[in-house]
């Protein structure tokens, strides 16, 4: 009954139509995801927030991953790092952040995704000063295409953590930073 709100995403204009949706709570339900339409002949497509002007296209034969509920944050103050799933908000971030006296680079609303804003560039106010906010990434937690769980930065599979850092496109599904 609450397939079209389901299907939905955060821009309105997005008329999304995957085969199915699933709403992942963990990187484990990612994988499980992943696995399962691998086996079942199936394509899948992730998505955060949907802030994006248009919608995933084609979806035909998809299953429709969101993310939104992974929320998890991790600020570590002293290493002056943070933690973030798939779905966590920027305003989410900044809250946590600005507990230890810190900041996150955000860009210019708070209710956009980190991931999705980080790995698309992450252009926003700060950027003069402190640069881009996917050039701030160390880390990148991930399930690959066949299912397997991986965290890349710039010693393991350097070349993946640069294409996933404001690379754009496809080349996994992003658990957290």
């Amino acid at each position: 009954s609450d397939w079209d709100e389901a299907r939905q995403a955060w821009n309105l204009t997005a008329d999304q139509h995957p085969s199915a949706v699933a709403f992942v709570e963990s990187a484990d339900d990612v994988v499980q995801v992943v696995r399962f339409a691998g086996e079942h002949g199936l394509k899948v497509a992730g998505q955060g927030t949907g802030h994006g002007a248009t919608a995933l296209a084609p979806l035909d034969d998809a299953i429709l991953v969101k993310t939104e509920r992974m929320r998890g944050i991790d600020v570590d103050a002293d290493a002056r790092t943070a933690r973030v799933e798939a779905g966590v908000l920027a305003l989410e971030l900044g809250e946590a952040a600005g507990q230890d006296g810190l900041c996150s680079l955000p860009g210019s609303s708070p209710d956009v995704g980190v991931v999705g804003y980080t790995l698309s560039g992450g252009v926003g106010w700060l950027g003069r000063r402190y640069g881009f906010a996917c050039n701030r990434v160390t880390a990148i937690e991930l399930v690959t295409a066949d299912g397997e769980p991986r965290r890349v930065d710039a010693d393991n599979d350097a070349d993946l953590f640069w294409a996933l850092r404001g690379g754009g496109g496809g080349y996994a599904l992003v658990t957290a930073l």
